[in-house]
């Protein structure tokens, strides 16, 4: 699964120069494969904890809606914090080139950051 992940970005990165019209939907169809995977796993590990035993049903569907709702939220700062210090931190730059891989480096890099503090957070929150 990360092979396919990784030559969607590869495929959106190399759309950036020769095609930039399908860009956008690229990006949107890589953001919505990759939150599909989340929520499928997220909803596969409360499952199981359920078939066990070890949650009752409101329990279930509490902590997995939590759960996606923490998902959504990690990836919206993430978008909007990334893309607001990438645009600050990349102006000065005037290579298209470097430009372009100083944003995707300091995006990833803010987004890490957001999911390292949404998870601590929300794992205070939500105990399986």
């Amino acid at each position: 699964m990360k092979f396919v992940s990784f030559l969607l970005l590869l495929v959106l990165i190399i759309s950036v120069w020769l095609l930039p019209s399908a860009t956008p939907v690229l990006g949107i169809a890589l953001i919505l494969l990759s939150l599909s995977i989340a929520i499928f796993s997220i909803y596969k590990k409360h499952r199981t904890a359920y078939l066990q035993g070890r949650l009752t049903r409101s329990a279930f569907l509490r902590n997995t809606l939590l759960d996606v709702f923490g998902i959504l939220l990690a990836v919206t700062l993430a978008g909007l914090l990334g893309r607001f210090v990438a645009g600050i931190v990349t102006q000065p730059i005037s290579n298209d080139l470097g430009r372009l891989i100083a944003g995707i480096l300091i995006g990833l890099l803010v987004g890490i950051g957001v999911g390292v503090f949404v998870n601590r957070a929300w794992g205070r929150l939500l105990k399986v």
